[in-house]
């Protein structure tokens, strides 16, 4: 009951405009990746239909995709994300990270692709 008065509260607030939309994302990645908690970003920030684009995730869902996230936080658990952009048009957004598997490990640039609607996260496209 908590929860469903909450989301109402945040949807009468949302203004869903490229702004409002790139903080969404801002706020996901920091909260999955670089605070290793994907299962409360993924709650919180995805829609319920969400869909994961990535090929390597068994079920592309919301739940399988916290799954999968929280599966290389466990597997890795010092890695590093660091968000170094984000741009957004429109729905669109994109964004720039850097990845370390490890402390001294070389990094990696990844650019994820998210699109949202009524500020949720709908839809996500790892590149």
């Amino acid at each position: 009951m908590v929860f469903e008065m909450l989301a109402a509260a945040a949807a009468a607030t949302c203004q869903p405009n490229a702004a409002a939309n790139r903080q969404i994302v801002s706020d996901f990645y920091r909260e999955a990746l670089v605070e290793k908690q994907p299962k409360a970003a993924f709650a919180k920030y995805m829609a319920d239909d969400f869909v994961e684009h990535k090929p390597d995730i068994a079920r592309p869902t919301r739940d399988g995709a916290a799954d999968f996230l929280g599966g290389i936080i466990a597997d890795i658990p010092t890695a590093r994300w660091e968000v170094l952009r984000v741009v957004a048009d429109g729905d669109l957004v994109a964004l720039h990270a850097r990845f370390t598997p490890a402390p001294g490990a070389p990094a990696y640039a990844i650019a994820d692709f998210f699109r949202v609607k009524l500020c949720k996260i709908v839809e996500q496209y790892l590149k």
